[in-house]
């Protein structure tokens, strides 16, 4: 942290004695992890957040199945609407072929309660089982979900088993739309943390350029980042061929910090980078100069970096909410098994602009929807870039007869998921790492 650290000068000091294991549970993790969080920054944005808000430790073993596309649970992303009663908790998405999925769990349903316990019960047994019951640490654990889906007012129950091999699809779904004379390239991408993501980004590519698409929308709502590499790989296959040799990304460091990384520039990838394809083949390129971002507050870091590099280059219209706000990046360092990741980097565009801590703003607001499936035309983000591309502004202020789908739908406004600290992350690649 008094090294690689981006903000060492405000490492605060801190009596690494008063972090104990009693006082952590008897985990050398969680020991670590709070004397770790007590040495980040206490700078705040011009908004008044914490600047740093995303660095974290996790144990390694977590970290490479993360980065392999395996994660644990139920295999359903949720948000908690309102946390005060009632609570309102519901479900973002799903992973294909999960638990939930084969349960019969979808997008929009709202958990009533967990074997049994109301979702509103406030007594320290009820909060207990809520929370055994919605973040197991355990595989093979059946729970019992209380469940009513969206535009509904029925009940009903499933039970799911917990599975600590679950496999995550970053591209939860690629596909044509015909939407008023134009062919529109529909491209879901919950994240860039996993190494599978680039077969399936330059797959997605392919079958849009073959389509004849003349429109893309990329759905970034719920995607934390993940690594630059296959951001910028994205960016390039979604611009045209002026892109060749122009900045994607420049990493600038601390004064001290002599990685490799540090104030090295990024040009636009023309090939692979070697994820999950061969390296060095040519990516497929739609020649595009615009393209429409759906953003929420939980579109992070890698994601920012998608629209921030390509907009000195091509116009790029964000539909949704406000982003999160992380200019900032790492390379993981690992030691006896913990995995730190202090962010060590800002990134800068071909502009040199990189103050985003407060966030990318949208260009047309529009809440997330909760009523439709993502891929929906009508789902209100994905028919408010519709929309545009139709008539070339943002989607009107909804009729009075849409009152009730607006209520319903701007009851959270911008659902953040629940994730940890290491799926909102800019990840380098290429420094040794501390075994």
């Amino acid at each position: 942290m008094d090294e690689t650290y981006l903000w060492y000068k405000d490492v605060p000091v801190v009596n690494a004695a008063n972090y104990t294991l009693a006082g952590n549970g008897n985990s050398v993790l969680q020991t670590v992890n709070a004397y770790f969080q007590a040495l980040k920054t206490k700078n705040t944005t011009a908004s008044g957040k914490p600047v740093d808000q995303f660095s974290f430790t996790l144990s390694t073993v977590d970290l490479q199945n993360q980065q392999s596309g395996i994660t644990s649970g139920y295999g359903f992303r949720r948000s908690t609407l309102t946390s005060s009663l009632p609570r309102v908790v519901r479900v973002l998405y799903v992973e294909q072929g999960s638990p939930a999925q084969l349960a019969g769990v979808t997008r929009g349903d709202t958990i009533t309660s967990v074997d049994g316990v109301d979702i509103n019960d406030t007594s320290s047994a009820g909060i207990a089982a809520l929370n055994a019951g919605l973040a197991p640490t355990v595989a093979n654990k059946t729970t019992r979900f209380g469940l009513v889906a969206a535009n509904t007012s029925t009940p009903r129950f499933v039970n799911i088993t917990s599975s600590q091999t679950i496999a995550v699809t970053p591209v939860a779904l690629s596909t044509v739309i015909t939407d008023g004379g134009n062919t529109v390239g529909y491209l879901v991408l919950n994240s860039f943390g996993v190494v599978s993501a680039e077969k399936q980004l330059i797959d997605a590519i392919t079958l849009f350029k073959n389509a004849g698409v003349n429109e893309v929308v990329v759905d970034l709502r719920y995607n934390g980042g993940g690594y630059l590499d296959l951001a910028n790989e994205l960016a390039w296959m979604i611009g045209d061929a002026s892109l060749a040799g122009k900045t994607f990304e420049k990493l600038t460091c601390n004064d001290k910090n002599n990685l490799p990384f540090c104030n090295t520039t990024s040009a636009f990838h023309q090939t692979s980078q070697g994820f999950s394809v061969a390296q060095g083949q040519t990516l497929p390129q739609l020649g595009l100069k615009r393209v429409f971002m759906l953003t929420t507050g939980s579109t992070c870091s890698a994601s920012e970096s998608v629209f921030n590099g390509l907009s000195p280059f091509m116009q790029v219209i964000r539909i949704g909410n406000t982003s999160c706000g992380k200019p900032y990046g790492f390379s993981y360092e690992n030691n006896c098994g913990t995995s730190y990741a202090a962010m060590q980097f800002k990134g800068l565009n071909a502009l040199g602009f990189g103050d985003y801590a407060d966030g990318f703003a949208p260009h047309c607001a529009v809440a997330d929807d909760l009523t439709r499936q993502r891929g929906d035309p009508a789902e209100a983000m994905l028919s408010g870039a519709l929309s545009y591309i139709r008539t070339g502004a943002c989607p009107a202020t909804p009729t009075a007869a849409d009152k009730g789908l607006v209520q319903q739908v701007l009851q959270g406004g911008d659902y953040a998921i629940e994730r940890s600290p290491s799926e909102a992350v800019r990840i380098v690649r290429g420094v040794q790492w501390r075994q």
